[in-house]
Order: C-alpha cells, then sequence, then structure tokens
C-alpha cells in the first residue's frame, strides 16, 4: 500500500497529498484541474511580460530641439531633406527642415539606408545640420544626411508582417488589387481583374510600374446550345523611370504597351520623355504636371471595312505628351475615417494629324484603407484613341470594385 509520505510516491503535478491521503483517493480530474492551473499560470505570466515590454516601447520617446523648443514624439520618415516627426501630444506630423534642427535623439532604433549602405542604431546627435550621429551598439558612425535613402522602425522595435517587409525591401512599395465577379442565370458571366501598382525610389532616382489584366467571358444558354462569347481580354502595361532634380523637379522616361483583343489591338507601343513638376502641399497630397514628346506604334487585328477601303494593319505617328495626376489623403471624412483620392490623365496627339492619331487614359480613383495593409479600392477608367475598328469605336470605360493589399 502507498502513502502520500513515501520517498518513492510520484505526486501529481500541483497538487499535494494530504497526511494519511493514499494516491489512489486522487482521481484523473484532479490532475487535469491541476495541470490546467499550471497552464492558465504560466499563460498569465507570459501576458504579463508581453505588456510590460508593450509599455516599455510606449514610454519611447525621440526628441527634437527646433529653435530653442523641445518637441517629442516619434519620427515617422527621414530623407535627406528633412524630418516627418509625429508628436507625442497631438495628433498628426509635421516637417522639419535640417537647417532649424539643433539637436535630435531617439530612444526608438531604426533601420538607416544611406549610399548604398545600411545599419541600425539609436540617433544621439546631429552635427552641423548635415551628418547624423548614431549609436550601433557601442560604436557611433556619422552618416552624412544627404546620403540618407530611407529611415525604418527596426524589426526589434516593431515586429509585424508590414515593418518586416519594409525592412526587407526599404526601397520599393507595392499593392496588388484584385477583383473577381461571377453572375449564373440565363446568362454565366465570369470577370477576372488584376491590378499591380510599384513604386521604387533610391536616393535621386524612382521607378514606377503598374499593370492591369482583365478577362471576362459570357456564356448565354440557348435551345441549339450554349454560345460562348469574349468580352474582354486586355493587357495595359506602364514603366517609368524619374531622374530627380530635386524633390519637386524631374526628368521623365516612360514606355506603355497595350494588348486588347474584343478592340481589335494586337499591340501598342507608346515611349515618351520630357520634364515634370510636382507641386507639393504636404506628404500625401500633391498635383503632378509633366511634359514631352513621344512615338506611338500601334497594330490591329484583320476587321471588316467598308467597301473601297484599305484593311489597315498598323500605323505609327510622332507625339506631343501631356500629363497631369494628382493626389489627396483625407482624414476623419464624415463617418470614414480615412479616404484617398488618385487621379491621372495623359494625352498624345500626333504631331502631324492630331484630329485622326492620338492616344488618351484616365483614371480615377477611391481607396478606403481597412488596415495598414488592406483597403477597399474603386476605379475609374476612360480608354480614347484612334481604334479604327468601326463597331468598337474610339472610347471605353470601366468601373472595378478591388480588394487590395499592400506592402
Amino acid at each position: 500500500m502507498l502513502y502520500g509520505t513515501e520517498s518513492n510516491t510520484t505526486q501529481p503535478v500541483g497538487r499535494k497529498l494530504k497526511p494519511g491521503e493514499r494516491l489512489d483517493e486522487v482521481t484523473k480530474k484532479d490532475i487535469v484541474r491541476a495541470k490546467q492551473k499550471q497552464l492558465e499560470k504560466k499563460a498569465e505570466g507570459s501576458r504579463q511580460k508581453e505588456e510590460l515590454k508593450l509599455k516599455e516601447k510606449a514610454k519611447k520617446i525621440d526628441t527634437i530641439v527646433v529653435k530653442g523648443t523641445v518637441l517629442q514624439g516619434r519620427i515617422t520618415e527621414l530623407t535627406s531633406k528633412y524630418v516627418q516627426f509625429s508628436l507625442v501630444y497631438g495628433s498628426g506630423s509635421i516637417r522639419i527642415d535640417y537647417r532649424n534642427i539643433e539637436q535630435i535623439t531617439t530612444e526608438h532604433e531604426y533601420h538607416i539606408f544611406y549610399n548604398g549602405k545600411e545599419t541600425t542604431g539609436r540617433i544621439i546627435g546631429i552635427k552641423d545640420h548635415a551628418f547624423l550621429i548614431i549609436l550601433h551598439h557601442d560604436i557611433k558612425e556619422i552618416i552624412k544626411i544627404e546620403n540618407i535613402d530611407r529611415l525604418i522602425l527596426s524589426v526589434k522595435e516593431n515586429n509585424t508582417i508590414e515593418n518586416r517587409l519594409r525592412n526587407r525591401f526599404p526601397y520599393t512599395r507595392g499593392s496588388i488589387d484584385i477583383g473577381i465577379e461571377t453572375e449564373t442565370g440565363v446568362k454565366y458571366n465570369r470577370k477576372i481583374t488584376i491590378d499591380y501598382h510599384l513604386t521604387r525610389k533610391k536616393m535621386n532616382q524612382r521607378q514606377l510600374l503598374d499593370i492591369h489584366y482583365a478577362y471576362e467571358t459570357t456564356t448565354t444558354s440557348k435551345p441549339e446550345g450554349d454560345i460562348k462569347s469574349l468580352d474582354k481580354k486586355e493587357l495595359h502595361v506602364s514603366g517609368e523611370e524619374n531622374y530627380l532634380l530635386d524633390e519637386k523637379r524631374f526628368w521623365f522616361m516612360q514606355l506603355g504597351y497595350d494588348f486588347d483583343q474584343p478592340r481589335g489591338i494586337e499591340y501598342r507601343l507608346y515611349p515618351a520623355l520630357g520634364y515634370g513638376y510636382r507641386f507639393i502641399f504636404d506628404k500625401d497630397t500633391w498635383i503632378q504636371l509633366k511634359g514631352g514628346g513621344g512615338y506611338v506604334y500601334e497594330s490591329f487585328y484583320p476587321y471588316d471595312v467598308p467597301p473601297g477601303e484599305e484593311f489597315v494593319s498598323s500605323n505609327d505617328y510622332g507625339a506631343v505628351f501631356l500629363g497631369i495626376s494628382a493626389r489627396d489623403h483625407l482624414k476623419n471624412l464624415w463617418l470614414i475615417k480615412e479616404l484617398i483620392m488618385t487621379g491621372s490623365i495623359f494625352y498624345m496627339p500626333s504631331f502631324s494629324d492630331p484630329a485622326n492619331d492620338w492616344l488618351s487614359r484616365m483614371t480615377f480613383t477611391i481607396e478606403i484603407p481597412i488596415s495598414t495593409m488592406l483597403s477597399l479600392k474603386w476605379v475609374y477608367r476612360v480608354v480614347n484613341d484612334d481604334n479604327p475598328v468601326p463597331e468598337v469605336g474610339n472610347n471605353k470605360t470601366t468601373t472595378d470594385l478591388y480588394f487590395s493589399i499592400h506592402y
């Protein structure tokens, strides 16, 4: 007979035997309850540790002294031209030029990319309004401000998926827009639309890439059988390279490509280059103008032509390039916390015959962020060109609703 006072007795976890109590009087429920209490105690300890870490992070404050005034908060952006600073005692952020900064120190750790190199650490000072002093472990580094490309909160400070991606791809911002629509009934309609947007900025260069693909079919049930039609099969690609003269002025070079089978466009290429200027009102609000020259080459699928006319398989012309785009970021708009509006339009009329040869695109977007990585997006597009197919015409408008993923 085994008693709880014997040394070779294995007692249940978290449960001591009472004097005179036998081991076989301890039920399985007692053991389960004891283990459950241990797990709850361990979970509570982990939760308290996590809360303590979050409180410690919340206490961290960056400090900037501007003309004798001490500002406290956190750096949200740091470039070769300015510091974007979010104040701890207010909402929003302010932009501060380096020439006005007397001192800057941070308790947060940042990942800094500069002149093809990178380092992590805290900012402990500024020298001659032109150099930042960084403390990396026990080593002080001096970085020339004009060489800084990007500053991002380190993964140690913020371990979210979004921040890890920003640290992994510091010069790149992108989004994927996905729209899927299915209609069933007398007609079966299937529509897939995918957009991809990418922006990459490093030093005095900026690259932009936009890809739009759409595919749509309709199947109509008839007594003689199903009739399937191709309503949409199109691909639009636009790539642009900017050489930044300063924050507002830049040279641009871009190349566009179109494929639109239902509209009879086998392919269209339209390169352009010129000069651009951006009117900046704040970080998220600007208007941009572009002007220059370009060239259009287009090839068409075979199509029926009226009697006496000749089928034109291709066309090309030199053109003027005129473009305007804008962005506005609205906050606390009625019941909507955030609303981002963007729009762009360009026009490429022929030098020699603008009445018959031209190319134009317009896009207007309304975006409602759901989180830092997800949003809903409504896009309105207008395509206008010299399409020679009579039954197709020159104009096409589309409206799409997307679920958008940002990185």
